[in-house]
């Protein structure tokens, strides 16, 4: 079975039933598919594709259970996978490459693939982690799997890359096995698997957009842990843009890690029976109720642990507690205003109080220790320009510190925000596409189509 498919005379593809068409980047990858010498002649490939985002409000108050609203980018992870009968997995993206044995996937504790994937083999992470998880919990056969991944999502950027890879993988996986889950389960493992093999503790709102975003529609989600409350269209004459601020982010970094602990400390000191911190109203929260800020040992006299599977309170670290805690309370208001104001037509009016919530948003993160001077400078700048201008508003995207700052506004005031971009960030990103669930699967088969 060594001989590739590109030495084969053709490689037909068909869609599977509710696949959308229309995506060249996916056109593109195919025929990279085809000349690989990565897989096997005559047996099928599986071909998916899952799209990064921007948050245009909601960000970090997702693990605390908050609305979020968040634009599916143009820019897509892709994966194609083939089942390889040789008790290996092959993984390739780019220049970087892993293989491991079927039984170490299958078997090996996840402290032990988690270090498996450190180093330079930390993004494996994202696409060995995901299919470890879901072979296991399904049982399933595993003879061998080639998998190859390209993505144009910028990684770093807070636009949900990694999500992108893992929806990406997971959904071309299952194609292989025969083995149709529903989407949303998918979208939850690939959560989970990069919170054990990535130490990101991250929330569920990019893989859910990875998986169920509508192109030009925002996904307003209550990531409770991951209901789709609306897809609200993006009124005329609105558009979406993300400028890169240069500055690198990691969600499993230290200061993300610092405010979500600090979150759910809150919720223990307001002794929140509530599952979820935003399920709070703001008038039923005495802020004077939280400290500004609290030693990690202080905290652990009060009470003994928090109650978030993937935060550790650390004894000698400082949390913003208040800020922290008061931000997804808040922000859950802020993205229900934001919802009902995009339902009706848009005035100056209207769009300068879209602007407020935006600026409100980034506000918090920056109380909370998750601003940076460049992606300040790139708010302040898209104020000072105002709905006269174009523009709308702003905010940091994602995990924050550092990473995308996610500008509204009218549609023709992109050479505007092109320039922004120019002069103060490191690059523009703009469009929007549908995610995994709409795509499908294409099936690629050397000399023939799979029916």
């Amino acid at each position: 079975m060594s001989r590739g498919v590109e030495q084969l005379p053709r490689v037909e593809v068909e869609r599977a039933p509710g696949t959308e068409s229309g995506f060249p980047d996916a056109d593109a990858f195919c025929e990279r598919v085809a000349r690989s010498g990565l897989f096997a002649s005559d047996v099928p490939i599986a071909v998916t594709r899952a799209p990064g985002r921007l948050d245009i409000l909601g960000g970090i108050a997702d693990y605390s259970g908050s609305l979020v609203l968040t634009l599916p980018l143009a820019a897509a992870a892709l994966a194609a996978a083939q089942l390889y009968p040789d008790g290996r997995v092959v993984a390739l993206s780019g220049d970087r490459g892993v293989t491991l044995d079927v039984d170490e996937l299958l078997d090996a504790p996840f402290e032990t693939l988690a270090r498996r994937f450190a180093g330079r083999d930390a993004w494996a992470a994202y696409v060995v982690g995901p299919i470890a998880l879901l072979v296991r919990e399904e049982q399933a056969a595993l003879p061998g799997l080639r998998l190859l991944i390209s993505s144009d999502v910028p990684e770093g950027k807070g636009m949900g890359s990694s999500a992108a890879v893992e929806v990406a993988a997971l959904h071309a996986l299952t194609a292989c096995l025969g083995r149709p889950l529903e989407p949303s389960r998918l979208a939850l493992l690939g959560q989970r698997a990069e919170q054990l093999l990535a130490g990101a503790p991250c929330g569920a709102m990019d893989q859910m957009t990875a998986t169920f975003g509508e192109r030009g529609r925002l996904l307003e989600l209550l990531c409770r842990p991951a209901e789709i409350a609306d897809s609200i269209p993006l009124p005329p004459p609105l558009a979406v843009w993300g400028i890169d601020s240069g500055v690198r982010h990691a969600v499993a970094g230290g200061n993300y890690r610092r405010v979500r602990c600090a979150a759910f400390m809150g919720k223990a000191l307001l002794s929140c029976r509530d599952e979820y911190l935003a399920g709070l109203d703001p008038s039923q929260v005495d802020p004077g109720r939280l400290p500004e800020q609290l030693v990690g040992e202080e905290f652990l006299r009060l009470r003994e642990r928090v109650d978030d599977p993937v935060s550790v309170v650390e004894p000698d670290v400082v949390y913003p507690v208040r800020a922290a805690t008061l931000y997804p309370i808040e922000e859950q208001v802020r993205v229900r205003k934001f919802a009902e104001l995009l339902a009706v037509p848009i005035t100056a009016g209207r769009a300068r109080l879209l602007g407020k919530l935006m600026y409100e948003s980034h506000a918090g993160y920056s109380r909370c220790g998750l601003g940076t001077p460049r992606t300040d400078a790139l708010v302040d700048t898209v104020r000072r320009a105002g709905w006269e201008q174009g523009l709308v508003g702003a905010r940091i995207s994602g995990g924050g510190g550092g990473g995308t700052v996610v500008v509204l506004g009218r549609e023709d005031a992109e050479p505007l925000v092109r320039a922004m971009a120019d002069e103060l960030g490191a690059g523009l990103m703009g469009g929007s596409s549908a995610g995994a669930a709409s795509f499908g699967v294409r099936a690629l088969v050397s000399g023939r189509a799979i029916r």
